[in-house]
């Protein structure tokens, strides 16, 4: 009896076998409502609403000709771009290949090994010559260099059609010879016919819109334009050579002739717009034949789709068959929908909690429950939720804990690592002191003035690297040198050497830059040079010498350094006193090889030096 009793306990089944059931019962109790409110009505409107069906999917099928068309249009145009772009770039290697001394021999074992021969016919102005498929050089312009020429030409065999030939000229710098090149556009397009083929294979499988009519014809056919001349002869053609001048039939055709019976060509375009079949005789059988026209705008010859249907055979098909009226299918649908409910409606409930749940979670509410529970599948379900999201959130607090301890660690390693960086920059910034003070003492021992002065330009160069490293220590960030601070400095301390009276006028407009030692190392320097050969050269015979000094930067890449002064500006010409100096050879180094910029010398009422420098990172 208990055995019995959980038989018919709906219950005890698993979830999916609930389904199926409720599945199974709702078939059943649909078929016998169907059965029993529309047994005995048939829909007398069905061969309309065939013929609409195939007219609708007909036109359907035109547009997906029309975006298979703009597909390998576009596969087309890639194609040929990244083939020409194959060749130009061929072309510039076999250019660099050659040189002046290169034998006739030489130049055509490259061109021949090279990939311009895998695609194209080629000439040169020496009489090298290879040709591939066709000779239309005859027709380029050799004027047009390094760009494609586009000529028309004759199709072999088809009388109505042209083909697009490519043309690219080049001068080969070393030779003096001129290099053309021809392509068709099917060896700049070799991998077209593949992709072709597939869309094409796609769209035949999906042209027979009803396997089940065994009498349907389909054929896509081009008009050829001569034909046009006269509408009123029948289309249809026997004879293949006389049909040729009449039209073309694609491998796309399910026929070896196109299904138009004594239609004229005149009847056959007048149908083509109507989007409606036009009911004819094929062997003294009726048939309906649609009429679709393919054609684009830019088409010079017409594109047709025709597919005929044995009127007979349709509507034998469509008398076969049952449709339900929508109240009686309305009325069945809604019965079985509210039986499903029933029978679903704890399921449900549970299952959208569980949903619901899931939301929430998902939104970062990773304390809320389900608290789904049950013996069956779905109580499984959100028991085993719940249990997967308390493990979740614990192992989030874990995870928070670890993260929290690591970044401690970071923090205090970073904290060393900044004491220790400051402590060096601290210590190299005393050695470099200690290093002047040393040179300042050897330079009281030496009497020879010239030996003084290499030792007061060393001396002048270690303070530039010296105020840098003290700039870095007493710096809140020791990547960083506020160069704008650093620069006043260095300008205070050579004034003070060289102008103890101040007569010279010293103007600045400095940004506030921030540049690391990588960067504010060489302008240093460079500073340090210029102004002291300023003061050195420049302002003598100067009864008011003056000086301006101009730092900004530029796009955040660059930085622009520009001193000008009002003295009597080099003596020789620059680019060659900058080979002769130490100082404006030490400048022009730095500039070129570590800032990877530009020095500019101009005479502007006095010397002016425009300095163009990259920032490094």
């Amino acid at each position: 009896m208990k055995k019995l009793t959980k038989l018919f306990n709906f219950n005890s089944y698993s979830f999916s076998t609930r389904v199926i059931c409720s599945l199974i019962l709702f078939i059943v109790f649909f078929i016998f409502i169907k059965i029993a409110l529309t047994s005995t009505k048939i829909e007398n409107n069905s061969l309309n609403n065939e013929i609409d069906y195939i007219t609708k999917t007909l036109l359907l099928t035109k547009e997906q000709i029309k975006i298979i068309g703009k597909s390998l249009g576009m596969q087309t145009e890639l194609e040929m771009d990244l083939t020409k772009k194959i060749i130009e770039d061929e072309i510039k290697n076999i250019d660099l290949k050659i040189d002046k001394y290169s034998s006739k021999d030489y130049i055509t074992d490259i061109l021949q090994k090279s990939a311009i021969s895998n695609y194209c016919s080629y000439k040169t102005s020496n009489d090298i010559k290879y040709i591939k498929e066709d000779d239309n050089f005859d027709k380029n312009n050799l004027e047009i260099l390094k760009d494609w020429q586009i000529i028309k030409v004759e199709e072999k065999n088809k009388k109505f059609s042209k083909k697009e030939y490519f043309l690219y000229n080049y001068l080969l710098k070393e030779q003096k010879v001129l290099l053309e090149v021809g392509c068709s556009k099917s060896f700049l397009n070799l991998n077209h016919m593949g992709f072709e083929m597939s869309l094409k294979e796609h769209l035949k499988a999906n042209l027979l819109i009803d396997p089940t009519l065994s009498s349907t014809k389909m054929a896509i056919i081009w008009i050829n334009p001569k034909a046009l001349d006269d509408l009123n002869y029948i289309l249809f053609e026997e004879n293949e050579e006389i049909r040729k001048n009449k039209y073309s039939i694609s491998m796309l055709s399910n026929v070896e002739n196109i299904p138009t019976g004594n239609l004229t060509l005149g009847e056959i375009l007048n149908q083509k717009d109507t989007h409606k079949p036009i009911s004819h005789k094929i062997d003294k059988e009726e048939v309906l034949t649609w009429i679709i026209d393919l054609s684009t705008n830019n088409s010079s010859r017409k594109l047709l789709l025709l597919y005929s249907v044995d009127k007979k055979q349709l509507e034998e098909k469509n008398h076969s068959q049952i449709f339900f009226l929508l109240p009686e299918t309305l009325l069945a649908i809604s019965i079985s929908i509210i039986l499903i409910l029933f029978f679903f409606r704890r399921i449900i409930n549970n299952i959208n909690t569980l949903t619901k749940t899931a939301i929430k979670v998902n939104k970062g509410e990773k304390n809320i429950r389900s608290n789904v529970k049950g013996d069956d599948d779905i109580g499984i379900l959100g028991e085993s939720f719940d249990s997967m999201l308390d493990i979740f959130e614990n192992n989030i607090k874990i995870l928070d804990e670890k993260v929290e301890e690591k970044t401690k660690e970071i923090t205090k390693s970073l904290e060393e690592k900044e004491i220790l960086l400051k402590e060096i920059h601290h210590r190299v910034k005393n050695n470099l002191a200690l290093t002047i003070s040393l040179i300042e003492l050897q330079e009281e021992e030496i009497e020879d003035e010239k030996t003084k002065k290499v030792l007061v330009d060393i001396q002048e160069r270690i303070y530039t690297m010296e105020l840098l490293h003290r700039k870095l220590y007493e710096s809140t960030n020791l990547n960083k040198i506020p160069f704008k601070s650093y620069t006043l400095d260095l300008i205070k301390t050579i004034s003070k050497t060289y102008d103890k009276d101040e007569k010279v006028k010293i103007e600045t407009s400095i940004e506030n830059i921030d540049l690391n030692i990588e960067t504010a190392m060489p302008y240093g320097i460079i500073l340090n040079e210029l102004i002291t050969n300023c003061f050195k050269y420049a302002f003598k015979n100067q009864d008011e010498p003056k000086l301006q000094i101009t730092i900004s930067k530029k796009n955040n890449e660059e930085i622009s350094l520009i001193l000008k002064d009002n003295g009597k500006g080099l003596s020789k010409d620059f680019s060659k006193l900058s080979n002769e100096t130490l100082g404006l050879r030490l400048i022009n180094m730095i500039v070129n090889f570590q800032l990877m910029g530009k020095v500019i010398y101009e005479f502007d009422n006095g010397a002016k030096f425009t300095i163009l420098g990259k920032i490094k990172e």
